[in-house]
């Protein structure tokens, strides 16, 4: 009788340990990511249209760009202004950073500027002496654009204050692993990509 009574309580104490660890993996181990727009979350989905560089020149009608299509790259997603002096500084060190980790990190920079049409802004890439002088038409970071009102990518990411430069990095996987407002240097970005790169 006394075995039997072991028996029992084991047999619980065992369906006990089962059911806390079915509980444990399906509640946290198991738990698909949010999408949101903080660091942890699945990033949100975003199509833009890009550059193309035709003759030396920016042109509009490039390839349009889909965040989801980028699955297995970490993606850097910088955005940036016309008339903000850090973020045209930060760019060639953006551009430095897809020409070395080019097989692991796509960079993508985007302006949103309401006074800029799709047009005026490559004619601006293409004839103002700050990019034509930085030799902007050679990088090979994705330019692109975004409209403020019916795609404002910027919002959509959960930048909220107007602040530029602006920088987000996306893991293999879609989620946002790094958020931050204001200038980035190589030695950041390096600092934040390599531990992403590693399988």
């Amino acid at each position: 009788m006394k075995s039997k009574k072991v028996v029992e309580i084991v047999a619980w104490s065992l369906a006990s340990v089962a059911l806390a660890g079915a509980l444990a993996y399906y509640n946290f181990v198991d738990k698909p990511i949010e999408s949101g727009v903080e660091v942890g979350n699945t990033c949100p989905d975003f199509t833009v249209n890009t550059y193309q560089v035709v003759d030396g020149q920016f042109a509009a009608g490039g390839e349009e760009f889909t965040l989801s299509e980028q699955r297995g790259k970490i993606v850097v997603i910088n955005f940036w202004a016309t008339y903000c002096g850090p973020c045209k500084a930060e760019l060639p060190e953006f551009n430095e950073i897809q020409e070395t980790y080019s097989e692991d990190v796509t960079v993508i920079t985007l302006d949103g500027e309401i006074s800029f049409s799709e047009e005026n802004l490559a004619k601006w890439l293409s004839k103002n002496p700050e990019p034509v002088k930085a030799g902007w038409n050679e990088f090979s970071i994705k330019f692109g654009r975004y409209e403020e009102e019916d795609n404002n990518v910027y919002t959509t990411l959960g930048f909220s204050s107007g602040a530029l430069p602006a920088t987000m990095i996306v893991n293999r996987e879609g989620v946002i692993v790094f958020k931050k407002e204001g200038s980035m240097h190589y030695e950041d970005l390096e600092r934040e990509l390599l531990p992403l790169m590693k399988f």
